[in-house]
């Protein structure tokens, strides 16, 4: 007798290979989107807070006469929109900076300059986890 084919057994092991091999792989592609999209908000940090010195920078009386302090230095209080407005950040669309990770608008986050030893630094408001 010619046996030509596959037994429905191997053919069910084979289905069951394919399965445990496909959800390993689409496992590590969500694992690897999450990691790009945390990584890509970092660097959207990064750029506002580049943005935010630049825009102490040509501030520099108003934050050099505040009476506000934060951490017990002088600050100024701004946000991602008067950033966009004065032209010192670009925004995604629509005049929205959106955060990478939920593509929800970052506008109305709040900054904070504060001179410290005489150099600018930027505090983001919000759970950076960068």
């Amino acid at each position: 007798m010619n046996k030509k084919g596959f037994t429905l057994m191997e053919l069910l092991c084979v289905i069951a290979i394919l399965a445990i091999v496909t959800t390993i792989a689409s496992a590590s592609i969500i694992n690897i989107a999450r990691k790009s999209k945390t990584n890509l908000y970092c660097a959207k940090l990064e750029l506002i807070e580049s943005s935010a010195k630049s825009y102490a920078v040509s501030h520099e009386k108003e934050l050099n006469n505040s009476n506000t302090y934060y951490e017990e230095y002088k600050s100024i209080e701004i946000t991602i929109d008067d950033l966009v407005k004065s032209g010192n950040l670009s925004p995604d669309k629509d005049d929205l900076v959106l955060n990478p990770q939920n593509d929800e608008a970052m506008n109305n986050k709040k900054v904070v300059l504060y001179l410290k030893n005489n150099q600018v630094y930027v505090h983001i408001d919000g759970d950076n986890v960068c």
